[in-house]
């Protein structure tokens, strides 16, 4: 006999649900939205619809098409092909307003976020979310930003390796926030965290505001 396995839309509900409970707070204007992790843009064709401007950047030509088809008929999306990191560094400097930036990563979104606040001061209240697997995300850490992820003892500026801190990903997540807003200068309003059920996967939401 022939099986058909359900799909599991549990993680795509709960990200968006996410996203709608900052929304629905009313704490940006809704004018222009910035998603970096765009797939097939299963999460912005869900939460930013009422937004002036919606920017979709995805490198996946599979990916692509189907965004493609998604916003078919959307005079507000407009989509990049190309990587994250070179659209960061290239293209945001060119933005006026942005109220909303959207990392929905595999693995660890940390790099991707260090490059956005070296490229973009923040002047005005602007909600992120996040998809971090923190198990990768600690292998992947290293290279760009140990002191503000997982510092080691022989880095400069370093806090030391904590082997409890280590386990607990929540306090880690926290952690690298705090450390964000003392050398970006801003302050945290409200910040969210729900766990993947059965997964060391953080899905996470944050209101920051200049100080």
């Amino acid at each position: 006999m022939f099986e058909t396995k359900t799909k599991d839309n549990s993680s795509l509900y709960l990200k968006v649900l996410l996203r709608r409970s900052f929304l629905n707070l009313g704490a940006v204007e809704k004018n222009v939205a910035l998603d970096l992790f765009s797939g097939k843009g299963e999460i912005a064709s869900r939460a930013y619809a009422e937004f002036k401007e919606l920017h979709l950047v995805e490198k996946d030509s599979r990916q692509i098409k189907g965004l493609k088809e998604k916003f078919l008929n959307s005079e507000r999306a407009r989509i990049w092909q190309m990587d994250n990191l070179k659209f960061l560094h290239k293209k945001l400097s060119g933005f006026s307003e942005l109220n909303l930036v959207d990392f929905d990563a595999y693995g660890s979104p940390n790099q991707q976020i260090k490059e956005f606040f070296s490229n973009w001061k923040l002047k005005a209240p602007l909600l992120v979310f996040a998809t971090d697997g923190f198990a990768l995300a600690r292998i992947r850490g290293g290279p760009f930003c140990p002191e503000m992820y997982f510092a080691g003892a022989d880095k400069d500026g370093a806090y030391g390796y904590d082997s409890v801190l280590a386990k607990n990903y929540d306090r880690l997540i926290r952690g690298f926030w705090e450390e964000l807003s003392k050398r970006h200068k801003f302050r945290i309003e409200l910040f969210k965290l729900i766990w993947k059920k059965g997964g060391q996967v953080a899905y996470y939401g944050t209101l920051i505001k200049p100080d």
